[in-house]
């Protein structure tokens, strides 16, 4: 196996490439623990794969000949994903805590000249009377503008999602990518859609009003699996050393003879 403009010996190769994997993983599930609070958090998923070795993947052996070609070629890391798993709903008692209790539907806000979705519905009301995320994004209403009322006067929350203030009734809006997989993160708990989305049925709307929808993060889990991603990482290092110093032993006994 090359590595640069020098020869590393495979199981090296492999051991790093390993190591690399495991060090990724931890980043992910490191990043996973510190949003276990986070509202409407979406945990990531580290996609790991197994690769052929060198030259099967250059066209100088083939797959299943039996030779020392096909022990693999170590574990190549591949775009992390998003886990949309319904996480789990809190009452808060809060008017403008709202809830989406179905995995694909999303708020929307605007941030910008930019319209974003968001699973986080710990919104509030800023001195304009406008109801916006905790980092000053509109949310928007069905129809498409911002959710505003009048902040001296007093308002009620509906259980299908909409704050009402004496005749008028402004429903939050709620969209459905064409399919999951059209989400990009886009940073601060929100996601772009790749492709159109399309408004939420009013029958099929499962707002819950005055409750969040918690991190999708297990914190057991997501312990365990570091504790695993730690301890496989570390088993990496040391073949790594080990080889190191078994190279080296043999190099110096070649130089002396």
């Amino acid at each position: 196996m090359w590595f640069g403009q020098t020869r590393m010996p495979y199981g090296i190769y492999l051991s790093a490439a390993g190591a690399n994997a495991q060090s990724h993983r931890l980043e992910v599930l490191s990043h996973n623990l510190a949003n276990v609070n986070t509202t409407g958090f979406k945990p990531h998923l580290a996609m790991l794969q197994s690769r052929h070795a060198e030259a099967i993947e250059d066209g100088s052996a083939v797959t299943g000949d039996g030779t020392v070609d096909n022990v693999g070629g170590g574990i190549t890391i591949q775009p992390t994903r998003t886990q949309f798993e319904q996480g789990p709903i809190q009452q808060t008692g809060n008017a403008t805590d709202f809830a989406i209790n179905d995995r694909e539907s999303f708020f929307v806000v605007q941030r910008g000249d930019q319209q974003l979705l968001t699973r986080a519905g710990n919104f509030m009301l800023n001195a304009g009377g406008q109801l916006v995320t905790q980092h000053g994004d509109t949310v928007h209403a069905i129809g498409g503008g911002p959710i505003t009322i009048n902040p001296l006067q007093p308002y009620q929350v509906s259980d299908d999602g909409a704050i009402v203030q004496g005749s008028t009734r402004q429903s939050l809006r709620l969209v459905r990518p064409q399919a999951i997989g059209d989400l990009s993160r886009v940073g601060d708990n929100m996601f772009e859609s790749l492709t159109s989305t399309f408004d939420v049925p009013t029958t099929q709307r499962a707002i819950r009003s005055h409750a969040l929808e918690a991190s999708g993060v297990k914190p057991t889990d997501a312990m365990m699996q570091l504790i695993e991603a730690s301890r496989t990482y570390e088993a990496n290092v040391r073949m790594i050393q080990t080889q190191d110093e078994a190279t080296g032993q043999l190099l110096s006994r070649i130089m002396r003879q």
